[in-house]
């Protein structure tokens, strides 16, 4: 299997290629590092990635891999459009070698990845310990296990021991592969591949701009799934998972409330007092209690977000403000005029009319749900479609005043912190905030925000009954890759370093659930972090926290462990999802 990953040892020739994957070892697994089948570590100076049947850089997507189409509104079209110098550059480039360009593809790469459930407990329980007693850890992001490669049959695809290691990483890794091989062998394993490549553990929230958000994002109700910000913050996004219910003690009455993650609700600490910062800073450790004032104070949010409300504002002001054709001005000429018109341009000047009046008062009605109330200044510096309606500094605000878009304020939060599942007592990560949501924007668990995406109606959702079984079919909504469908893989990812919450990493081990995509299109991506997973009969099982961008996999934390979390920080004697 060839593969840009810094090292890699394979027993399994790759589905349909014809690389020179013949020189294998004495133990009969093909390696390669770097992508190169010589298995040199040695990077090239000008930082491209040289392999056997291609080169590019600074990062290729893992090979064997599959083709994904680049959507319209990707950020990345603008820079490789076949219009652009690059373009033009590498046409010239390949016209100098005689190479012949019959097409020039704008498109994602991406491997396939498959559960293996027969070897998951084997690898889990009896070598991961090894393993990581055998390499060096410090850059390791995680450890997990799949079948791995390019194929649609899964079992043409070798078992593979994937080890995701952080993007800064540059020394060697074949030492470390090799000791994995070694492990691997007195196991019997000896059909099990591994595969050391770069990536990166997303949390929290999404600072790309993806698809426009559906027509029905400005309602005044809140939507599972819909995109969740920072208060009058313009410069990240993630999702609004749904509706929980606590019950604070015996006969009282329960409590509704937003869950999402806690990545997703932390201010921008760039625009807060050195005094707020070290505030925020305290609660990585010790989460946010019920009684605290900071998390109304400091840690305001709004749906959907105010950056993927700015980019719909762009385009319908494009729309709006785009010069008519000359016929539409003759013809609005015409009839002010009072000459005659005839039937079909007098019928396409009034379609045109019609839409650009919708166009308008959407625009007028997304302005006016994130506007905040008038008594703030209204000569401010202007440099974009909200930014007259924003005030100077958000933290001004009175607390009482707000914009229809506000989605309340933190109850509670678990800060950056570990804790023990109840499940399996092993070590888990612990990522959710609840949101005291204004009453007036109260909702149902309504799972049919993207409705329109799939034409597919999901029911309310409710709690799943038990733990999910091996390869359980799950669904959720989220932010930037709205409506998808994977699988539970019952697997537990071993995360190596656990973030702080301040730009660093501690060396914590924690077993994660994981969910992968089930097709070519990841299961989520930055932005989603918040999502409710749930299965094909609206079970919530659990949260996705983080995700994978070599795997692709997704980090779910599930209910019975989210919920006993909540009630340790809490003190909450019951959590459930809303009725």
């Amino acid at each position: 299997m060839a593969s840009t990953s810094l090292s890699f040892a394979s027993p399994v020739r790759p589905v349909g290629t014809s690389l020179p994957w013949a020189r294998t070892s004495p133990d009969s697994r093909s390696r390669s590092s770097r992508g190169s089948s010589n298995d040199s570590e040695e990077p090239r100076d000008d930082g491209w990635v040289d392999e056997d049947l291609r080169s590019g850089g600074p990062v290729l997507a893992p090979s064997p891999c599959t083709t994904v189409s680049l959507e319209h509104r990707s950020p990345y079209v603008c820079t490789l459009d076949a219009r652009t110098e690059m373009s033009k550059r590498v046409r010239a480039i390949l016209k100098q070698s005689n190479v012949a360009v019959k097409a020039f593809t704008l498109c994602y790469r991406q491997c396939l990845l498959f559960l293996d459930a027969e070897l998951v407990p084997t690898l889990l329980d009896e070598i991961l310990g090894q393993i990581c007693d055998s390499i060096n850890c410090s850059s390791v992001l995680s450890i997990e296990c799949f079948r791995f490669g390019e194929s649609l049959d899964d079992d043409k695809n070798p078992t593979t021991i994937v080890i995701t290691v952080d993007r800064r990483s540059d020394g060697s890794w074949k030492s470390a592969r090799e000791a994995i091989v070694s492990i691997l062998s007195r196991h019997n394993l000896h059909h099990v591949a591994v595969l050391i490549g770069q990536g990166q553990i997303y949390r929290g929230v999404d600072i790309l701009d993806r698809r426009l958000p559906p027509d029905n994002a400005w309602e005044h109700e809140m939507q599972v799934g819909l995109s969740l910000g920072i208060y009058q913050f313009g410069h990240s996004s993630s999702t609004f998972g749904g509706w929980i219910e606590l019950k604070q003690e015996e006969g009282s009455a329960w409590k509704k409330l937003g869950l999402t993650c806690f990545n997703c609700v932390l201010p921008n600490l760039d625009e807060l007092s050195e005094a707020d910062q070290i505030a925020i800073h305290k609660t990585f450790l010790k989460g946010i209690s019920i009684n605290d004032p900071l998390g109304k104070r400091l840690f305001r949010l709004e749906q959907p977000s105010l950056k993927d409300a700015t980019p719909a504002l762009d385009k319908l002001a494009e729309e709006v403000n785009e010069v008519p054709p000359h016929w539409f001005t003759a013809i609005k000429e015409a009839i002010r005029e009072g000459g005659d018109v005839s039937p079909n341009w007098r019928k396409n000047y009034d379609q045109n009319m019609a839409r650009l009046a919708v166009a308008s008062k959407k625009m007028a009605n997304i302005q006016q749900f994130h506007k905040p109330p008038t008594s703030f200044p209204s000569c401010l510096p202007s440099d974009d479609l909200l930014s007259s309606f924003l005030p100077i500094n958000p933290r001004m605000e009175s607390l009482e005043s707000h914009s229809p878009s506000y989605a309340g304020c933190v109850f509670a939060a678990s800060g950056y912190r570990q804790a023990i599942s109840t499940i399996r007592r092993e070590k888990r990560q612990v990522s959710w905030a609840l949101i005291e949501v204004p009453e007036s924007r109260h909702s149902q668990n309504n799972l049919s925000t993207y409705a329109t995406d799939s034409g597919v109606y999901f029911s309310i959702l409710q709690p799943f009954p038990g733990i999910p079984e091996e390869n359980t079919k799950v669904i959720k909504l989220g932010r930037s890759t709205r409506r998808t469908k994977g699988y539970f893989s019952g697997l537990r990812s071993a995360h190596l370093n656990v973030p702080d919450g301040k730009d660093g990493m501690s060396q914590v081990e924690t077993l994660e659930y994981a969910v992968i995509g089930a097709s070519v299109s990841p299961f989520s991506d930055p932005g989603d972090s918040g999502a409710l997973v749930f299965d094909t009969s609206a079970n919530c099982i659990g949260m996705i926290f983080a995700g994978n961008t070599l795997t692709k996999t997704a980090y779910v934390t599930l209910l019975p462990d989210l919920f006993d979390d909540i009630k340790f920080i809490t003190g909450a004697i019951a959590v459930r999802i809303a009725h």
